[in-house]
């Protein structure tokens, strides 16, 4: 027992990306931790920066201040003495190069690589990808390493972009979920469905806590 204790390593979460999100990793992180080792908790450090000012230095299009402010947490984690690193947000992986960069040693999760591995589980190629206004580029940071996964990624037409946007800004981010939010989500991954035949969907924006949403769509 004490032996397992020294060998477990501790796991440096990045959190307040929203709130709600941080502690639905922390749940189901503990979930994995004590199915995989019965009688353990896993070993977490968490850092919880303040979503109100990184949003609006998204928004003003501050993205190196940005960076910045994830990185002064990032800091933080790595001088606690973790072994690895989860970034509790997909828009916050903006932050990998400059993680690698400065930590080369140290492991990131990243967010990308799990969704890809799930999604080639499933035997499809073609998904839609829905999210904040910021993650849903081409060029973001997950959506970059889920296309060097070979994917084909299909976003949403820009109105529905902006109105995604407002509700997870706005609602998800806070725990808010309304019956006419889920129709909303669930007319565009209709319509991606019909007009562009993805064959899956990624909501991802770790604030979208949508199990409500039932979809014939993987």
């Amino acid at each position: 027992m004490q032996s397992n204790r020294r060998e477990q390593r501790v796991c440096g979460l990045l959190g307040g990306l929203t709130y709600v999100s941080t502690v639905d990793y922390y749940n189901y992180i503990n979930r994995m931790v004590n199915k995989a080792l019965p009688g353990h908790g896993s070993r977490i450090h968490i850092v919880s920066l303040n979503v109100f000012y990184y949003v609006k230095l998204l928004e003003q299009n501050e993205w190196s201040k940005a960076i910045d402010y994830l990185m002064e947490g990032i800091r933080q984690l790595v001088n606690s003495g973790i072994d690895f690193l989860i970034i509790g947000s997909n828009t916050s992986h903006i932050a990998v190069p400059r993680i690698t960069d400065c930590y080369p040693y140290l492991v990131v999760l990243h967010i990308g690589d799990a969704v890809a591995h799930s999604i080639k589980q499933k035997k499809i190629h073609k998904i839609g990808f829905l999210g904040t206004r910021f993650a849903m580029k081409f060029d973001s940071q997950v959506v970059q390493r889920l296309i060097e996964h070979e994917l084909e990624v299909i976003f949403p037409d820009e109105e529905e972009i902006v109105r995604l946007n407002d509700i997870i800004m706005n609602e998800l981010s806070f725990n808010i979920v309304t019956e006419e939010s889920k129709q909303t989500f669930l007319k565009v991954i209709q319509r991606l469905n019909d007009e562009q035949n993805i064959e899956g969907i990624v909501l991802g924006c770790t604030g979208e806590n949508f199990n409500a949403i039932h979809s014939y769509l993987p």
